[in-house]
């Protein structure tokens, strides 16, 4: 008789779909909800991006020559070096100047930092990395490349920079 049992258990296992395990289901009342305040945030910042980019258009083009790089930069790099091109984890100094859009000075300086150790802002860094030592360049780096949304304690929120830069060994 157990055999009988066991023997019908099996053939029931096998013949039948109920032994196997089904995926769990949404109860009827649950709904799967879209955040649609990220997705509002994220449209802002689409539009913000687009009317900043016109901008630095604009002013891109009342300095002359300047070209856009893929990751959404201008620069103009000049009074090029006879170095060899910057890469990652090459510590370097630099001579800089921040502008705001409307030319207003906002820093000047000098730094050694180290290329790929995210020391710098995005924008910046990847400007860095297509010049050669002793090149001297202007970048035009939007808000979104630089400080973003947040600012920080010297540069304001959705601030899009100027940056003149002389790059030292």
């Amino acid at each position: 008789m157990k055999r009988i049992g066991l023997l019908l258990f099996i053939v029931s296992c096998y013949g039948n779909v109920s032994c196997v395990k089904q995926a769990p289901q949404l109860p009827s009342n649950k709904v799967i909800e879209r955040n649609t305040d990220n997705e509002a945030f994220i449209k802002i910042n689409i539009n913000l991006a687009k009317k900043e980019d016109s901008a630095i258009k604009l002013v891109a083009e009342r300095m002359g020559s300047f070209k856009k790089n893929s990751n959404g930069f201008w620069y103009k790099i000049f009074l090029t070096g006879n170095g060899e091109m910057i890469k990652d984890s090459v510590q370097c100094s630099i001579d800089f100047q921040i502008f705001k859009l409307d030319n207003k000075l906002i820093k000047t300086g000098v730094e050694r930092i180290i290329i790929g150790k995210k020391q710098e802002i995005i924008g910046l860094e990847e400007g860095l990395k297509m010049m050669h030592k002793g090149d001297s360049a202007i970048f035009i780096i939007p808000w979104y490349l630089a400080y973003g949304m947040t600012g920080n304690d010297m540069i304001p929120p959705y601030t899009s920079l100027i940056y003149r830069i002389k790059l030292r060994i």
